[in-house]
Formats: structure tokens, C-alpha cells, sequence
């Protein structure tokens, strides 16, 4: 496994910064890789497959980052009766 050292967004970033990096970094690499197809298919070979790990790792944590949402609004949605309930008692 080849490992290329990138600047990447802090571990308090927005899931969209961290999918964007990522998926920036994917484009960079499949351009290499690329260029260097015709003199290095085995390098080429090993950027195209680091790219296609950052993009999934980019798809994952978007998924991830949806999922997320999706609970947090029926999480406030079930909390909004109970809220209402205690103000009551």
C-alpha cells in the first residue's frame, strides 16, 4: 500500500470539509496515476487504488454524516412531547 502524506482537515471539521479533502485528494492521485501509466503501470496501478479507497472512504463518511442528521432531527422530534410533558408535571 502506498501512503502519501496530505494535508487534511482537524478532527473538529464538518464531515462535508472531510469529504471534500478526501475526495480532492482522489482526483490529485487519479491524475498521477495517469501521467504515469505509460512509463510505471504498477505505480499507476497502486495511485488509481489509493484513489479509489479515498473515494470510498469519502462515500462512507457521508453516508455516515446523513445518517447523523437524520437521527438527530427524529431525536428532536421525539424530545420535543417529553419537553413539553415535564413543563406540564
Amino acid at each position: 500500500m502506498m501512503t502519501t502524506i496530505w494535508p487534511i482537515p482537524g478532527p473538529e471539521a464538518a464531515a462535508q470539509d472531510v469529504v471534500g479533502s478526501l475526495r480532492t485528494q482522489a482526483a490529485s492521485l487519479t491524475v498521477f496515476a495517469d501521467a504515469l501509466a505509460d512509463s510505471d503501470s504498477a505505480g499507476a496501478a497502486a495511485l488509481h487504488e489509493e484513489a479509489l479507497r479515498l473515494r470510498c472512504q469519502a462515500a462512507v463518511i457521508e453516508g455516515l454524516a446523513e445518517l447523523h442528521d437524520e437521527l438527530t432531527l427524529q431525536l428532536s422530534a421525539l424530545d420535543e412531547p417529553t419537553t413539553i410533558l415535564r413543563w406540564l408535571a
